[in-house]
């Protein structure tokens, strides 16, 4: 087969897709397991006393979205390997997600404040700043997966967010309009 200079098929770079999503894949399934270790090891060697309470729902609600990570890389991921469109379940399961994701930032940032105005002897500020910002955490994470992509690990999309001077849309968000129009 004659190749043009410059010229690249979509098979010639199969390779390189599906090593990227495997990585994001199983990036996001590493932070999955040692984000919570990490920090609920460092809690628990703190001197002073931990409301567990407090911090463990916006670290789960953190772990929930990193999940839902986890599997859109590797649902993508069979869909490129298997060259076939994404599961006919995928856009039903992303839709509910995407709104429980809403209902799950509204309740654990309506518990860290009921919390914080009910404790009679004031809610210690290192709870309320661990918690507030895990949950900030989890607001980017639903931002950047189902809304516009927050992270630019590689010299190319760095590239791209130069030239274009403009954050891309999220890779989930994209899949899941592509899947109402289908």
């Amino acid at each position: 087969m004659l190749k043009l200079p410059g010229y690249h098929s979509p098979n010639d770079r199969m390779p390189a897709l599906s090593s990227r999503l495997q990585y994001l894949r199983n990036a996001e399934a590493l932070c999955c397991l040692a984000l919570p270790l990490a920090l609920c090891l460092h809690w628990h060697k703190s001197a002073a006393a931990v409301a567990w309470e407090l911090r463990a729902p916006a670290l789960a609600l953190v772990c929930y979205l990193l999940l839902q990570g986890v599997l859109y890389w590797h649902l993508k991921l069979g869909s490129v390997v298997r060259r076939q469109p994404l599961p006919a379940y995928f856009q039903p399961l992303f839709r509910v997600l995407k709104t429980t994701n809403l209902f799950c930032i509204a309740a654990v940032a309506a518990f860290v404040a009921f919390f914080a105005a009910r404790s009679s002897a004031g809610t210690p500020l290192a709870d309320l700043a661990w918690s507030y910002g895990l949950l900030a955490f989890a607001v980017l994470e639903h931002i950047n997966y189902y809304h516009y992509q927050l992270m630019y690990d590689t010299r190319a999309a760095l590239a791209s967010l130069r030239r274009n001077g403009r954050l891309r849309k999220a890779a989930l968000g994209l899949d899941l309009r592509r899947q109402v129009g289908a």
